[in-house]
Parts: C-alpha cells; structure tokens; sequence
C-alpha cells in the first residue's frame, strides 16, 4: 500500500544513520515530506535537513521555527536520537549517567513540549497526529552493564504512555506510542558487538552468526524491520492506537 504518508509532514531525529534514517527513508517512500535532523552531519541530498542537539532547547525552538516557515505544520514526529553507555555501576560517572538521560529522555520531552500545539494544530480524531518515541527491549528486559540506557528506555516507555492519556484526556487528537527494537544491526551494535568479542561472549570469527541464535526467530532485525513499524505507527490505519509499546525484536523478550 503506496502512499500511505502521503502529504504528512513528519520530522525523525537521529535520522543521520541506522534506525532514524531507516525511518525517514520509509516515511519519504510513503509520501511524508520528511524533515530530517542529528547533531552529527546529515549525508544526502535532502532538502529538510538540519543539525541539532536534542538536549538544547535553542536548537528545539530553531527546528520548530524552520519546519513552521517552510511546511506551517508537523503531523509526525520521532524522538529516535539516543545514545548508550555501557558500564558496571561503580565505573559510571555522574556525568555520564547524566549525559545518557539528558539525550534519550530529555529530548523528547522538549520535542514534545516544543511541538505539542503544532501537533494538535489541524490534526482530527480520524487523522490524529501521530509521536513515536524510539525506546528499546533494554527498556523492557535487563542486560548487563546497561543501568543508564535501560533505566532512560524504561522512562521513555513511561513517557510514551504518559503522553497519550493526557493528551486523550484533554481532547488533544495527538497519539503517542513506543517502539522496543531489539538486536537490529545497526553502527551502534556493530560496536557493541566488537565489545563483547573481546571480551569473548562471542565468536571472532562470525560474531553475528551468534547474536542469530540470541532470538527465537533466529535472526537480527534491520532498520527497515523498525521502519516499517513507525510508518503503521505513524499513519491514519493506526488511529485507534496509542499508549502502545510496540515490540519487534524476532521474539527476544517472549521467552
């Protein structure tokens, strides 16, 4: 089904690589007009592009003034910048625990503030706004040496939910969701996978071969897996839902 974006203007944050550009690029497929943000550089020939840092406001307000003057609305938006910080608790710093929630939870708590009336702006209950906050299985099940990741992904769970009855509390016709990728091979895995090589949890010689058998369906996603996720999110087929935690992880935390 072509086109099923179409006419959305929709805004993807972290959207230089892996799961954020998966997901702008499927939203253009469909037809969103799609502003595409990250404070490392935007590679492409894209004509919505900007740098920006999630934890200023400054470049929130500067975002929301560009998408105002050039499109007058936003119908989509994806909090999908993160980062991750791996490390026992002893050897976490204050800072560093700081600096995970600053991006993965602060963020998306100013997108939302910042674009919560352009949200709601000419959105209706049968084509409602749509935000979805990019969380992940960490937010759900535990690993090792994770504790700000996990502990952010768990808040912006909780956030995503939070959102969505308030909003439907007060006729606000903007759906907020959540979406738990699990092992989706991305540049950030790729080093998180070099990690746990040498330090021998997998094997050198075919690393990935292993993480296969991490998942029931035995395989690892893709960005497009998640992508694709966003774009039912995000469009009028999902009207009816919000305050959902969509997980697509090949069946990782159902055992």
């Amino acid at each position: 089904m072509a086109g099923r974006l179409a006419g959305k203007v929709a805004l993807v944050t972290g959207a230089a690589r892996g799961i954020g550009k998966g997901i702008a690029d499927a939203f253009a497929e469909e037809g969103a007009i799609v502003w595409r943000t990250d404070v490392q550089p935007i590679v492409g020939n894209y004509d919505r592009a900007m740098q920006h840092d999630v934890t200023s406001i400054p470049d929130w307000q500067a975002v929301a003034d560009a998408v105002k003057a050039k499109d007058g609305t936003l119908d989509i938006l994806v909090n999908n910048a993160g980062i991750e910080l791996r490390a026992p608790l002893k050897d976490i710093t204050l800072e560093g625990w700081r600096r995970v929630h600053a991006v993965n939870v602060d963020g998306p708590f100013m997108g939302c503030q910042v674009f919560e009336d352009m949200l709601a702006d000419g959105a209706t209950s049968d084509s409602s706004a749509s935000v979805i906050n990019i969380s992940s299985i960490a937010g759900l099940v535990i690993f090792p040496d994770q504790h700000a990741y996990s502990t952010s992904k768990g808040a912006v769970r909780l956030f995503s939910k939070s959102l969505a009855i308030e909003w439907a509390a007060h006729g606000k016709p903007i759906r907020a969701n959540s979406i738990h990728p699990g092992i989706i091979r991305t540049d950030m895995m790729e080093e998180v996978v070099e990690e746990w090589v040498e330090t021998g949890l997998l094997n050198k010689e075919d690393p990935w071969k292993d993480i296969e058998v991490m998942t029931p369906s035995n395989m690892y996603g893709s960005p497009r897996d998640i992508a694709m996720g966003a774009v039912y999110l995000a469009s009028d087929e999902a009207r009816f839902v919000t305050g959902l935690e969509l997980v697509i992880d090949g069946g990782y935390v159902a055992r």
